[in-house]
C-alpha cells in the first residue's frame, strides 16, 4: 500500500546532476565556498555575506562587507569557514562560522552562525548574496516563470535562475521562526471593523530579491536574501503623488467635488462609490490617507487592472476593507501603507465608497498617496552569549518549466530539512514551514498562519492541525503555550492571535477541546509538564459549556468543526460533529488524569452513534436538515482512531456514510480514473438520478450566511457549499480504511493527486478545490497555500503509510510514547 501511495503521488528523482562544494581563496584574500555541478562551477560568490550591526537605539552602526573565512576545515561534503573579528565601533568580539553541507545530489545547506559574548543586545541585518558564474538566461520566482528582477514577496519564498545549459539553480530559506523573519505586511483595523491595513514598520520586505533590471543591464547578476531588515515609513523620504481628476462613478450616486472635499450621496445600489486609476507601480511602497465621515461604513479597495479589466484584489497592505467605521459629524483619519510587489506592470484601480446597499452620504477630504523611500533599519537581535543562525538552501536540477520549479522549491526545501515522505507530503511540509515565522519586530516566538491570505492572524484550530502534524518540541510546546495565554476567566481558549492588535474572540467551538487534545499529545510526546490551573479551567469550561445538564448530550452555539459559518441561538444539540467532539473531549480529559466516569463517556459516544440514520444511511449533519451530509461528521471518528486507537462508529455506519458522498472532478490522468478526485465537504443528497444538489434558498442550513452566499447558485461547489477540503476529506477516507472500506486507498490516492494536478498552474496546497467549475480561472486566489493540510501526515500514520521517524524533529529519546 505504501508503494501504491508513493507511486500515485508522483515521487520521482531527477538525475544528471551531482552538486559538490569546494573551498576557494587563500589565507591572504580569505576563503569562500564555490558550488559546482560536477566539474562545472555554478556559483562564485564575492563573499559569504554582509552584516549591518547597530546598538539598540541605532545611535551607532557599522557595516561589515565582504565576509570571508580566515581558515576552513572540512571535506567534499561539509566545509566550515571560520573567522574571529574585533568590532571597534562597539568594542566587541564577533565569532562567525559559515558551513556548507551537501544534503543529496541536488541540495546544499548553508548555515551562518553568529556569536558575540560582550554586548547585551546587538541589532543586525544580514544580506546573503549568491552570484552566478555566468549571466543567467532568466530569473524565476515562485509565482513568475520569467521574473524581471527586484524583490519577490510572494506566497512561497523561492527564487532561482536558469543558465544557458538549461540548469535551474534555486534558493530557499529555513522557516522564519528559525531564521528570525516574518512575512507580515499588515495588521487588523482598529476595533471591530473588518479588513487589514498596512503597517508603518514593515519587517523583511526584501527577504528574497534578485538583481534589478537596471543592474542586469549593467552586467550585475545576483540573487539575495536579506534577514532582519525593516522599512521604517515614519523615516526616510516621501514624495506626494499627483492623483488623476478622472473619477469614475460606480453604482447609483450623486458626486460633488469642491477643492479637496468629495461628497458622495449614494442610493440603495449594491455598490456605490468612486474609482480611479491610482499612480502605483510595482515593487514600491506607498501610504494612502484621507479624512472621512458619513452615515454608513466606508469601503476601500485596490484591484489589479490588466488590459483595462479588473482582476484580483491586492494583498500586501489594504485588504478586505468593507466596513471602515466612520462618524456622521466628526472626521476620522484613514492611513495605511501599501507594499506593492511585482504585479506584471498591471495598473491599480482604487475604489472608495459603500458596499452595503444603503442610502447614505460619504464625504472625503485631503485624499493623498505618498511614495516612500523608507529608512532601512536592522531589527534582528544577537543577544550576548546566544548564537544566532541563518540557514539557506541551494538546489540544482534540469530546468523543465515553471510548474516544476514550484514543485521542486517545496520538495527540495523539505529534503534539505531532512524530511522524508511522498511528493505531496514534501510539498505540504515545505509549505507548512514557510508559513511558520516569528510574531513580529519585538517578539521572536514562533507563529503559524493558515496562508498568506489570512496573514497576519494565527487561528487556534488551524495552528493545532498544522503543528501537531510535526514532532518539533519547540513548535508544539511554544505555540500551545501561546494559546494557553489566551485563556479567558471562564476557561475558554481564544480563537485567534493577531500581531499588533488584540482579539476578544473566544467561543464555544472546538478550540478549547483541541487545546486539551494538544496538551495530551505534548504530555505523551515530550513528557511535558502541563500548567494544572489552566488545564483544570479548560476542563471545567468544556464540561459546563457543552454539557451543563450532565446528560452526555452536547449543546453549543457553534459547530465544532471547520464549517463554522452560522451560530445557533439558543444553543443547539442538532449537530452530529458536536456530539462526537464531546465524546472525544471526555476521553481526553480522562487520559489527562481527571475523573470522568466511563459510563458517562460511553453515553456521549452512544449519542454520537444515534446521529446515524439507518434509512438514509449516513450521519445527520443537522437533524433539522436530514438530507445534508458532511465529511466533517466523521472527524470525531478519526480523532478516536488516531488518539485512542478505538472506533466510535460501526463499520456499517462509516462505510455507508462514505458511500453516500458523491466523488466529483473525474480525470483520465488520475491514478484511478474510474473514480472522481474530490468530494464535497458538505452537500445535499437527493433522490433523483444525479443523487446530490448544492444548497439553495429552499434548503439552507446556514441561515443568513447561506441565504446571502448560497441561495442563487453562483457559489455552487465553492467553500462550504460543496468545496473539497483535503484535510477533512483525506481523514474521512482513512477512517473508512480502518473500517474496511475497499475504496479508501484509491480515493486517498486520487485526492492526493488532485491537490497538485487538478489545476496544473497551482501545484501546491489549497484551502479547498471547487467541485463545480468550468475553468480554473474561477478558483479563488485566496485559497493558495493553506498549511493545515499538513495534518494528513497524522492520517498517513493512522493508515500505516508513515512512521514518526520520517519527521526530522522526531526524537525517540524524549520519553516518546504512543497510544
Amino acid at each position: 500500500m505504501l508503494a501504491l501511495f508513493i507511486s500515485a503521488t508522483g515521487v520521482s528523482a531527477v538525475f544528471g546532476q551531482k552538486l559538490r562544494i569546494k573551498a576557494l581563496g587563500d589565507t591572504l584574500t580569505g576563503f569562500k565556498v564555490g558550488v559546482f555541478d560536477g566539474d562545472r562551477q555554478l556559483l562564485n560568490n564575492d563573499a559569504e555575506f554582509s552584516l549591518l550591526m547597530a546598538n539598540t537605539d541605532l545611535s551607532e552602526q557599522t557595516l561589515m562587507t565582504g565576509w570571508t573565512g580566515k581558515q576552513w576545515k572540512g571535506n567534499d561534503s561539509t566545509i566550515t569557514l571560520i573567522r574571529e573579528s574585533y568590532i571597534p565601533e562597539f568594542d566587541l568580539n564577533l565569532s562567525v562560522q559559515v558551513t556548507y553541507k551537501v544534503i543529496n545530489a541536488h541540495v546544499i545547506k548553508k548555515t551562518i552562525r553568529l556569536y558575540q559574548p560582550g554586548m547585551p543586545q546587538l541589532y543586525y541585518m544580514l544580506k546573503e548574496r549568491f552570484v552566478p558564474v555566468q549571466k543567467p538566461k532568466q530569473y524565476v520566482s515562485f509565482e513568475h516563470g520569467n521574473f524581471p528582477g527586484g524583490f519577490a514577496h510572494e506566497m512561497f519564498p523561492s527564487v532561482g535562475y536558469v543558465d544557458y545549459r538549461n540548469t535551474l539553480v534555486g534558493f530557499l530559506t529555513d522557516a522564519g521562526y528559525k531564521n528570525q523573519y516574518t512575512r507580515t505586511t499588515r495588521r487588523r483595523l482598529n476595533g471591530r471593523g473588518g479588513g487589514f491595513v498596512g503597517m508603518r514598520k514593515l519587517p523583511d520586505p526584501e527577504l528574497f530579491s534578485t538583481a534589478s533590471a537596471a543592474e542586469q543591464a549593467e552586467g550585475k547578476d545576483y540573487l539575495q536574501m536579506t534577514f532582519g531588515e525593516l522599512y521604517n515609513l515614519n523615516a526616510g523620504k516621501e514624495t506626494l503623488l499627483k492623483l488623476s481628476d478622472s473619477w469614475k462613478k460606480e453604482g447609483d450616486l450623486e458626486l460633488k467635488k469642491e477643492g479637496s472635499l468629495i461628497t458622495m450621496d449614494c442610493k440603495a445600489s449594491g455598490r456605490s462609490g468612486i474609482e480611479l486609476i491610482a499612480p502605483l507601480k510595482d515593487q514600491r511602497v506607498y501610504t494612502i490617507s484621507f479624512l472621512c465621515k458619513g452615515t454608513a461604513p466606508l469601503a476601500l479597495k485596490l484591484f489589479r487592472m490588466k488590459n483595462g479589466k479588473k482582476t484580483v484584489e491586492l494583498e500586501n497592505g489594504l485588504k478586505y476593507i468593507d466596513n471602515f467605521q466612520v462618524k456622521e459629524r466628526d472626521w476620522t483619519l484613514f492611513k495605511g501603507s501599501i507594499m506593492l510587489p511585482y504585479i506584471e506592470k498591471d495598473s491599480v484601480a482604487l475604489f472608495i465608497g459603500n458596499q452595503g446597499n444603503k442610502i447614505c452620504r460619504l464625504q472625503l477630504k485631503d485624499l493623498q498617496i505618498v511614495e516612500h523611500e523608507p529608512a532601512r533599519e536592522p531589527y534582528n537581535v544577537l543577544a550576548m552569549g546566544e548564537a544566532s543562525e541563518k540557514t539557506s538552501y541551494i538546489f540544482a536540477e534540469p530546468w523543465k518549466g515553471h510548474r516544476e520549479f514550484m514543485i521542486s522549491s517545496q520538495i527540495r526545501l523539505s529534503e534539505g530539512m531532512g524530511f522524508r515522505g511522498s511528493q505531496l507530503e514534501k510539498v505540504l511540509y515545505g509549505n507548512f514551514k514557510m508559513l511558520t515565522w516569528i510574531n513580529g519586530l519585538n517578539d521572536f516566538k514562533p507563529f503559524n498562519v493558515p496562508n498568506m491570505n489570512y496573514s497576519p492572524d494565527m487561528y487556534n484550530r488551524d495552528s493545532f492541525f498544522s503543528i501537531v502534524a510535526c514532532y518539533s518540541k519547540e513548535l508544539n510546546l511554544g505555540i500551545w503555550d501561546q494559546w494557553a495565554s489566551t485563556q479567558t476567566p471562564k476557561g475558554a481558549i481564544g480563537t485567534i492571535i493577531t500581531p499588533y492588535m488584540g482579539s476578544v474572540e473566544a467561543k464555544d467551538n472546538e478550540a478549547t477541546i483541541e487545546w486539551l487534545i494538544w496538551a495530551m499529545l505534548n504530555k505523551r510526546r515530550f513528557n511535558a509538564l502541563l500548567p494544572e490551573d489552566k488545564i483544570k479551567k479548560a476542563i471545567e469550561y468544556v464540561r459546563n459549556e457543552f454539557d451543563s445538564g450532565k446528560d452526555g448530550i452536547c449543546r453549543s452555539h457553534f459547530s465544532m468543526s471547520q464549517v463554522d459559518i452560522v451560530d445557533y441561538q439558543p444553543k443547539t444539540d442538532r449537530l452530529a460533529v458536536n456530539q462526537g467532539m464531546l465524546a472525544i473531549a471526555l476521553r481526553t480529559i480522562k487520559e489527562l488524569g481527571y475523573p470522568v466516569d466511563e459510563a458517562y463517556i460511553q453515553k456521549a459516544e452512544e449519542e454520537y452513534r444515534k446521529f446515524y440514520d439507518p434509512k438514509r444511511k449516513h450521519l445527520l449533519f443537522d437533524r433539522q436538515y436530514p438530507d445534508v451530509i458532511s465529511l466533517t461528521d466523521l472527524e470525531p471518528e478519526f480523532y478516536s482512531l488516531w488518539l485512542f486507537n478505538r472506533p466510535l462508529l460501526t463499520d456499517e455506519m462509516v462505510i455507508n456514510h462514505l458511500e453516500q458522498m458523491p466523488v466529483l472532478n473525474r480525470s483520465n490522468k488520475a491514478p484511478h480514473p474510474q473514480y472522481g478526485t474530490t468530494a464535497p465537504i458538505c452537500v445535499r443528497l437527493t433522490k433523483d438520478k444525479k443523487g446530490y444538489a448544492y444548497l439553495s434558498a429552499a434548503y439552507q442550513p446556514f441561515a443568513e450566511f447561506g441565504a446571502a452566499n448560497y441561495a442563487d447558485g453562483k457559489n455552487d461547489g465553492f467553500y462550504y457549499n460543496g468545496g473539497s477540503w483535503l484535510r477533512a476529506e483525506y481523514c474521512a477516507y482513512v477512517a473508512g480504511l480502518k473500517h474496511g472500506w475497499t475504496k479508501a486507498t484509491k480515493l486517498m490516492e486520487n485526492r492526493a493527486w488532485a491537490e497538485l494536478n487538478l489545476n496544473p498552474d497551482w501545484p501546491f496546497s489549497k484551502e479547498f478545490i471547487p467541485t463545480k467549475w468550468t475553468t480554473t480561472k474561477s478558483w479563488w486566489p485566496s485559497t493558495k497555500g493553506l498549511c493545515w493540510n499538513i495534518f494528513i501526515l497524522m492520517a498517513n500514520e493512522v493508515a500505516g503509510l508513515r512512521t514518526p521517524d520520517m519527521d526530522p524533529d522526531f526524537n525517540p529519546s524524549i520519553s516518546f510514547t504512543t497510544k
